[in-house]
This record gives C-alpha cells, sequence and structure tokens, in this order.
C-alpha cells in the first residue's frame, strides 16, 4: 500500500523546559511591573487631589487597589470635583480599566499551566474561578506567546500613556 506522506526520521525538537518557564516567568513580570506602575500613579494622583481638595470636596482613599480606581474615576469623573482638570486623565482611565482591568486579574488570580506546540513555543491554559451573583463563574484562556507578547506591548503603551496623564493631572492639582 502507498501513502503520498513520507516517513518522518526526523525527531520533533525537545522543549527546553528551564528558558521556557524563564520566558513566561519573564513575561508575567514585565505585566506585573506595567499594573504596579500604573496602581503607583493612580494612588499618588489619589493622594495629591486629597491634599488640593477642600474639606466639603472628600476624596476617598480606599485601601483595594480596584477601590482606588474607582475613587479615582469618581474624584476626576463628571461628577467629580476634580472633572474640569481631569476630565482627559478620566478618559484615560475609563480606557485602561475597560482594556486591562480583567487581564490584571486573569494575571494576578487565574492558575496557569505551561505547554508548548510542535515548535516549542509556548502557550497558556489560564483558568479562572469568580463570584458573580452568589454563582460561580469559571473561564479559560488560552494564550499563545506571539498574543501573549502583543498584549505585554499594550499595557505597555496604556500605562504609560496612563501614568503620563495623571503626573500632568497631578502637578495641574497642586498649581
Amino acid at each position: 500500500m502507498e501513502t503520498d506522506a513520507a516517513p518522518s526520521n526526523q525527531k520533533a525538537p525537545s522543549a527546553d523546559w528551564d528558558a521556557i518557564f524563564a520566558d513566561v516567568n519573564a513575561w508575567r513580570g514585565a505585566c506585573m511591573h506595567h499594573f504596579s506602575t500604573v496602581e503607583m500613579a493612580v494612588t499618588e494622583t489619589l493622594l495629591t487631589l486629597a491634599k488640593a481638595s477642600s474639606q466639603s470636596e472628600k476624596i476617598r482613599l480606599r485601601q483595594l487597589i480596584g477601590q482606588r480606581f474607582e475613587d479615582l474615576a469618581a474624584a476626576i469623573g463628571p461628577e467629580g470635583p476634580f472633572s474640569a482638570k481631569g476630565h482627559a486623565a478620566f478618559a484615560k482611565l475609563t480606557h485602561y480599566r475597560e482594556h486591562q482591568e480583567s487581564f490584571r486579574a486573569l494575571l494576578c488570580h487565574g492558575a496557569i499551566k505551561v505547554t508548548v506546540d510542535q515548535n516549542c513555543d509556548w502557550l497558556l491554559v489560564i483558568r479562572s474561578l469568580s463570584i458573580r451573583s452568589r454563582q460561580s463563574e469559571r473561564g479559560v484562556v488560552v494564550m499563545e506567546r506571539i498574543e501573549a507578547q502583543s498584549r505585554l506591548a499594550d499595557l505597555k503603551r496604556e500605562g504609560q500613556h496612563l501614568a503620563s496623564i495623571l503626573g500632568q493631572l497631578r502637578k495641574a492639582a497642586e498649581a
């Protein structure tokens, strides 16, 4: 019996797991760095606005980072005491939260499994479990290395833009 496929005597490439895990951890660490940079800028901005506000313009300063994002949005949003100075920052903050908040939760709280494809490029299988309306909500995300690198580039760019505009808002609030 003849087949069109020629027998393959080539072995599949062997995965260098130490290098793969080092690359995945470096990528995840870079993501965490960019999240932390934005979180620091948000916190510094809240502290600056609280210092610059009057007693009637109480700025909330809560502990959890999600709460701080909400507090900053309230302070610079359309109804906030710093809406005039913060309208551009509010737009960037809203955009950042829409595009990066669920990604942050996934990386920080998801269970990650690393696997490789036939070319020894890594893939992440990220499982998440959350509670919505008192019901469990499970999720699975599969991300290839090239997509992960693209997400990191987006995160870096959006984070730098937000941190920059928050820095400008702090300067304006201190003036």
